[in-house]
């Protein structure tokens, strides 16, 4: 049987599945920012399953209006319902949720950068109308306490992700260039005894870095080097040189500079590791930063790059024996490593 098919060549499912997502997309934002502003994730958090009459009457609710918004939190496996039709959090709400009943920070922060870009009449801003910047990289020390608080939310997992995918437990020096605030190489120097790791930061993380190391007490084996790396060479003498969560913030252009720099810096046979969330493997992720960048002009176009781009920008650098191992359960973030 022959299917049918509307205007543009699509099926007409298909076309009806792709408008109603979208739409569907904009919605699930506004029930997910309601579900702490009401209460109910703290509610919940309690860990005792409610009657939807209770919960409508502990949080004050409209009752014809908290029966749909209970249904489209259960459509949303933001809650679950036990065999007496009592509601408990599901397992995503207490993934994304503290027990107190917030966001975990980094959702809840990007969430309210997120809603600032849908405020903006877009129209507007695509002809041109002026936009309060956000300046990137971040200029003062609040910013930059900011940011490396952002990053630090996420830095064990990611740095999870690479220890599943790399070997660390041969490398002696390691590069890490923009390290945050030196969280990851502190738990990696206290893992391996014999890797000894410089940070290469902007000068105010790299303070914090310091600040890190030094209460850590491991100056001896983490050392903190200042600079801007679009501006300046990087060091050299390494046999690993690591890009994490640093690459998809910048467009081609800056990436295959970037990746110049690390070849320069790498002793011969030495390894460049990337982990970074892929655009092919993460649509969605890809779609939300992207469009939260649109109105931004410190960033660049289409920094969240597919894995067949860092293949070619590798390539080019000089770099052989690319290898991309994909995301896995416990990470959006994929791992690249390329010899020079």
């Amino acid at each position: 049987m022959k299917r049918r098919t509307g205007a543009g060549g699509l099926a007409n499912t298909e076309r009806e599945d792709r408008y109603y997502g979208m739409l569907a997309g904009a919605g699930a934002a506004r029930v997910l920012e309601s579900v702490a502003a009401v209460g109910l994730a703290a509610l919940l958090g309690r860990g005792k399953a409610l009657a939807p009459e209770s919960i409508i009457r502990e949080l004050g609710l409209h009752p014809q209006r908290a029966w749909k918004w209970l249904g489209l939190l259960e459509q949303m496996e933001l809650v679950e319902r036990d065999a007496r039709d009592r509601y408990r959090a599901g397992r995503l709400m207490r993934a994304m949720f503290t027990p107190e009943g917030g966001l975990h920070f980094f959702y809840q922060d990007f969430l309210r950068y997120f809603n600032v870009v849908m405020g903006f009449d877009l129209a507007a801003v695509l002809r041109g109308a002026p936009v309060a910047s956000v300046p990137y990289p971040p200029q003062s020390s609040v910013e930059v306490e900011y940011l490396e608080a952002w990053m630090r939310t996420t830095a064990m997992e990611t740095l999870a992700r690479m220890e599943r995918a790399v070997s660390f437990g041969r490398v002696s020096r390691l590069l890490d260039v923009a390290g945050g605030d030196g969280t990851m190489a502190i738990a990696q120097a206290k893992r391996h005894a014999r890797l000894r790791i410089t940070v290469f930061n902007l000068p105010g993380s790299a303070a914090l870095v310091r600040r890190n190391v030094a209460a850590a007490k491991l100056g001896k084996r983490i050392d903190v080097i200042e600079g801007d790396f679009r501006r300046d060479s990087l060091p050299g003498g390494y046999d690993m040189v690591r890009f994490s969560r640093v690459l998809a913030d910048w467009p081609e252009d800056v990436c295959r500079m970037l990746l110049g720099k690390a070849h320069a810096a790498l002793e011969p046979r030495g390894r460049l590791v990337i982990c970074e969330p892929l655009a092919d493997e993460n649509p969605e992720l890809t779609f939300a930063w992207h469009f939260s960048y649109l109105p931004y002009d410190d960033f660049g176009i289409g920094v969240y790059k597919p894995g067949a781009v860092y293949r070619r920008l590798l390539a080019e650098a000089g770099f052989k024996r690319i290898s991309v191992k994909p995301r896995d359960r416990d990470s959006i973030h994929s791992v690249i490593v390329a010899t020079k």
